[in-house]
């Protein structure tokens, strides 16, 4: 095992291996929690990856598990770097608390599918139309984190542009998104050309579904579903102003991944959604 990955890495590893252990040794839920004098909801969290287990902790449910040495030695050494602290950014004070997990998930996933009807993606956007959005919100006055905002947002996009271990984006945009003018027509020409070169690196594809698609299986409805590298407890994000909400239950995600073959039956091909952006940039 190497140090290297995210605290957040070793929480979904730790999580689903407590999970399998629990059921292989045909204990409940309940049993957890009372063995750890706690919530149910508590071990629900530990086993999603949601939190880190304290030593004593993770000790009394190996225990209860009947864990063998080298199952001990294994699960130790995923709850010490669980345990770990994520490293501190200078934009992360300014990150809203119920993104901050989905930021943490987003930089481990492998493949990213995403719908949006009305918006280029935060890591898409040129620090231009970042800012004209974030300063639409009467929310946002103060300079210094706005700032910091459009700094979590090319943080976001570093990992799609990185070289070695690209992230992979599948990203489907209505019309709409391309059409509202964000900011001025300088800074919407400047923002759909960015994504015209970013939808030509190899690992993304951009597809935009047109006025003329009509309606179709997520019209409304902005959804961002994150792949890991074990392909299991997938997850979907569903955000609004003030709160957010994480799917991993596999019902609920099988729904998104369906929708998301819908979208993408509806949309433009990419080298036809490449000639729209280069059309409707021109037309600013």
């Amino acid at each position: 095992m190497t140090n290297s990955a995210s605290p957040t890495v070793y929480k979904r590893q730790l999580g689903m291996a407590l999970e399998s252990m629990r059921e292989a040794a045909g204990q409940s839920v309940d049993t957890a929690a009372t063995t750890l004098e706690c919530s149910v909801a508590k071990i629900r969290r530990i086993e999603a990856g949601d939190s880190a287990v304290r030593a004593s902790e993770l000790k009394d449910l190996l225990d209860l598990f009947g864990a063998t040495k080298s199952e001990r030695k294994h699960m130790e050494e995923l709850g010490r770097e669980a345990r770990k602290r994520q490293p501190k950014t200078a934009y992360g004070v300014v990150l809203p608390d119920f993104f901050r997990k989905f930021f943490s998930l987003e930089q481990i996933a492998v493949e990213i599918l995403l719908y949006h009807g009305e918006l280029i993606p935060g890591q898409f956007q040129t620090p231009g139309y970042a800012r004209a959005l974030i300063e639409a919100n009467p929310a946002h006055t103060d300079d210094e984190e706005i700032d910091l905002l459009i700094q979590a947002r090319q943080a976001r996009q570093g990992r799609v542009t990185q070289a070695g271990d690209p992230q992979r984006h599948h990203v489907v945009l209505h019309e709409s998104a391309i059409r509202t003018v964000v900011g001025s027509p300088e800074v919407m020409k400047d923002q759909l050309l960015h994504l015209r070169k970013l939808a030509s690196l190899p690992h993304v594809t951009l597809q935009v579904i047109p006025f003329s698609a009509g309606a179709h299986a997520a019209s409304g409805l902005p959804f961002i579903l994150l792949r890991f590298q074990d392909n299991v407890r997938n997850v979907v994000y569903l955000e609004n102003l003030t709160t957010a909400a994480s799917l991993d239950e596999p019902t609920h995600v099988a729904q998104y991944e369906m929708a998301f073959r819908h979208v993408v039956g509806a949309a433009l091909s990419p080298s036809k959604t490449s000639s729209l952006l280069a059309t409707v940039a021109g037309e600013l």
